[in-house]
């Protein structure tokens, strides 16, 4: 029984694949928090994640006295499209409603991403009625101006409508049981899949139908500055919202969301200061941040 004054968990979805970086964001929940980390809680789901991953995992908790619970989604996970870096784990947090039955609201952050500042404004913000609440994405913020949720106009959609990036939400889950949000996604996934570029995050804007609470940018903030400089890097907001803007966010961030491709666990990332960040919280194989 969650007790009256709790914070919401933080909720991740995670496969093989991304237990690395989910532990270089446990590191960096208890590092910012490092007086008041005992009402955090953390939640990951997985599906079917071998015995040495979740191990590894409930190792590190340990170990950096973070809360962490590990939860199988009980049936086979939503199957949509992917491609590029993507699995299907993406997919997890659609089972949020049905896997987290004891939580009002939870707080889904990505694995890929830091936190750097306190997360106890956001998670003690009221949603007001709204399913969720969520940060424009940096660089779709709107249709139209992007590539996110391709051939929107004919699904019937209004040119300039805002679009959220599903990397960090603040849900109400019984607000999302009640509109079938997660249903309404997954449907959108099973008879529209030619319109799912951004996977889960397209289907997820298609069923909030514009009734997502407006969070500041600093909830979830690109790490761009190390990619920007490279060749092939496009923008394709700039009218909507500039680069150099987006750049500055970076000093403030209280969340700072490694999206893309280019990951900074990975060889080949560009050695950079948000790389060198990202070391600082990144652990050593046999466990504990180096």
């Amino acid at each position: 029984m969650t007790r009256p004054c709790a914070l919401p968990p933080i909720v991740c979805g995670v496969d093989a694949s991304y237990v690395v970086p989910l532990r270089a964001l446990m590191s960096s929940l208890v590092t910012t928090h490092a007086y008041d980390h005992g009402d955090l809680r953390l939640i990951v789901l997985h599906d079917q994640l071998p015995e040495a991953a979740r191990a590894d995992i409930l190792r590190h908790a340990r170990q950096i006295g973070l809360s962490t619970q590990l939860r199988a989604v009980p049936a086979a996970p939503v199957r949509g499209p992917v491609s590029g870096w993507v699995s299907e784990a993406v997919y997890l947090r659609l089972s949020i409603a049905e896997v987290i039955g004891d939580e009002r609201v939870v707080l889904y952050l990505d694995a890929d991403t830091l936190v750097l500042r306190s997360l106890r404004p956001l998670l003690r913000h009221q949603l007001g009625g709204a399913p969720l609440a969520a940060v424009r994405d940096p660089q779709n913020p709107v249709l139209g101006r992007g590539i996110a949720l391709p051939g929107w106009d004919r699904l019937g959609l209004p040119a300039g409508r805002e679009y959220f990036n599903s990397g960090v939400m603040l849900i109400d889950l019984s607000v999302c049981r009640e509109r079938g949000l997660f249903e309404r996604a997954r449907r959108f996934l099973a008879e529209h899949p030619g319109h799912a570029r951004f996977w889960d995050q397209d289907a997820l804007n298609w069923a909030a139908e514009d009734t997502w609470l407006r969070l500041d940018r600093r909830w979830n903030t690109f790490a761009l500055s190390s990619l920007a400089s490279q060749p092939g890097f496009v923008h394709h907001a700039e009218e909507v919202m500039p680069l150099a803007t987006l750049l500055g966010d970076e000093s403030r961030a209280a969340v700072l969301h490694f999206a893309g491709p280019d990951k900074p666990w990975k060889a080949g990332y560009p050695a950079a200061a948000l790389a060198d960040l990202y070391q600082q919280h990144l652990p050593a194989t046999t466990g504990g941040p180096r």
